[in-house]
């Protein structure tokens, strides 16, 4: 045994060539994929080979095939540390990989989930110009108090507190340019997140409205041994009624990446794994010096 630990899921990221071309190789990966184009009635399979860069960044495509990266990837670590998690969680999408991943809910119904959940999106906000855009080299109340100083502050909307100086916001890409005297004065560098609707923010009323109407279990659910750790309140969890109402909440909570963060410290674990894709969540961990965990990276992809 290699001690106690924690499985972190990650966020979605984009979907590159290498990324597609890694999913295709991993041998620990194909039954997932094949069980999620069964459930979707999707060639995963297909779209990972053939399809283009909008049709594999489709968020109805991309956040199950993440879900089941990193479910297919805690499988993968478990057997090769030989280590049962204390607790899992994840950021944004990766609270639903976490949650499968503890065995509160069947792996179709957290694909469907995940396929539901992007479908309502892309009809709230396809039309739009409304995207998620990451802030670096900034923090969130000075960005706020530039545009606020300057009458702007309606027109960005608080998602996720990654670190001290980097979170998620949404907005109009049309009103970037409007932004920008303000952005500067913060200090704050961003990039649009390439193929992203806005995500926990007020912004997502409407979209939690719509979603807790349509969703329905097709597989029981119920409690588990394994606590999932909420990064809506950074607390743990191991009742499915209680996941639930969290799946529906954390559309309109900002989220705080640092408080699940800082929970998992203080719980003062061996390990803290962070599955794959990985890249974005372990970067911002090391170039946070308020991060007190120094994480080790894992997943389905390693060592293809």
């Amino acid at each position: 045994m290699t001690g106690t630990g924690a499985y972190i899921f990650p966020s979605q990221v984009f979907l590159d060539a290498d990324m597609r071309q890694r999913c295709l190789e991993s041998k620990a990966l194909r039954i997932l994929l094949d069980l999620a184009s069964d459930t979707l009635s999707m060639d995963f399979r297909a779209i990972l080979r053939d399809g283009t860069e909008e049709e594999a960044n489709d968020p109805r495509f991309r956040r199950p095939l993440i879900n089941i990266m990193g479910i297919a990837g805690y499988r993968e670590e478990v057997r090769r540390r030989d280590m049962q998690p204390v607790c899992v969680t994840g950021i944004s999408l990766g609270y639903l990989s976490a949650a499968a991943a503890a065995g509160w809910v069947s792996l179709e119904d957290i694909v469907r989930m995940s396929n539901t959940m992007a479908a309502i999106e892309i009809e709230a906000f396809g039309p739009t110009d409304y995207r998620s855009v990451f802030f670096y080299n900034g923090d969130h109340v000075k960005v706020f108090d530039a545009l606020r100083a300057d009458g702007m502050e309606s027109l960005l909307h608080m998602s996720v507190v990654v670190s001290g100086n980097q979170f998620i916001a949404a907005c109009r890409e049309s009103d970037i340019d409007a932004m920008k005297p303000a952005l500067m004065r913060a200090g704050a560098l961003f990039k649009v997140i390439p193929y992203s609707f806005p995500g926990h923010c007020d912004l997502m009323g409407d979209v939690q409205e719509s979603f807790t109407k349509e969703w329905t279990f097709k597989d029981p659910f119920g409690n588990t041994t394994v606590p999932l750790v909420s990064i809506n309140d950074c607390r743990p969890y191991t009742s499915g009624e209680a996941v639930w109402q969290l799946t529906k909440e954390q559309y309109t909570t900002i989220l705080d990446w640092r408080g699940v963060l800082d929970y998992l410290h203080g719980l003062e674990l061996d390990s803290y794994v962070v599955l794959e894709p990985s890249g974005f969540v372990v970067k911002s961990m090391k170039l946070d010096p308020a991060c007190g965990l120094r994480p080790e990276v894992g997943g389905v992809l390693d060592g293809v």
